[in-house]
């Protein structure tokens, strides 16, 4: 129970003058800041942002507190909403691997167009993670199979290729990775980082080094913070990566 201290004396607030009906009408809001800002604290504010200051641990913690707590819309909701809504484009769904479109309204045959958990099932996107939609894309059911559970990286081998430049094959130190195209490299990166964070799994240490490569090298366009709002919507949370893509670099390990 909540106890307040009575010692203090209490005085009586100082007489106001009442404002005029002008005065007291409400301010707009401030708009929210679209990339590379504090998402937490709006712009032109004059205060300092909700995270200066923090890093590693500290800046994971905070992060983990602003946008763990959201709504699990459940597997089946959170297929349809990808295809029907969140990732459909005027009727057509794009496979972030590949590039290949489908047109649909409706939630396809697996074995045509699946649901990618860029953080494996296996590996710890179960229960509400398994249907958080900040890490899960539309991709084409073989592309799908070929990522499999493999970690991201950067493949020098190709075993498997895809026109988009997806790649699955051994990286430098004969690591079987997989790579995904240039213009989803940043995505990948910044629902791993969202992932780790509200989750507390950690980002083994070859992964996390090209993931950071590519969250500086394909920077966060407008079509990712669209997609970040529209999640909001619907679970009642964002990316903090995608609204602040420089959080990353504060975070030495994930």
């Amino acid at each position: 129970m909540l106890v307040r201290s009575t010692a203090a004396t209490v005085r009586p607030p100082p007489f106001v003058p009442a404002a005029s009906a002008e005065a007291r009408r409400p301010a707009s809001p401030a708009p929210r800041p679209q990339g590379g800002g504090d998402v937490f604290e709006a712009p032109g504010t004059g205060k300092p942002p909700r995270f200066e200051g923090l890093k590693d641990k500290a800046l994971i913690q905070a992060l983990h507190d602003a946008v763990a707590k959201h709504k699990d819309i459940g597997y089946s909701q959170a297929r349809k909403v990808i295809f029907t809504a969140l990732d459909n484009h005027e009727g057509k769904v794009k496979c972030v691997y590949t590039g290949r479109e489908l047109s649909t309204n409706k939630i396809p045959n697996s074995s045509d167009m699946n649901v990618e958990h860029t953080w494996p099932q296996s590996k710890g996107a179960t229960g509400a993670a398994k249907s958080d939609l900040h890490h899960l894309f539309p991709t084409d059911s073989k592309a799908n199979s070929q990522r499999s559970s493999y970690p991201f990286g950067e493949v020098q081998k190709v075993k498997w290729s895809s026109p988009s430049g997806a790649k699955l094959g051994t990286d430098a130190e004969g690591r079987t990775v997989f790579e995904p195209p240039a213009e989803h490299k940043g995505n990948v990166a910044r629902a791993l980082f969202y992932f780790s964070t509200v989750y507390g799994k950690a980002i083994p240490a070859a992964e996390e080094a090209v993931l950071k490569k590519w969250n500086v090298a394909d920077k966060v366009d407008a079509a990712e913070l669209t997609r970040n709002g529209a999640i909001e919507k619907y679970q009642g949370n964002r990316n903090p990566f995608v609204d602040d893509a420089s959080l990353a670099q504060r975070i030495a390990d994930f």
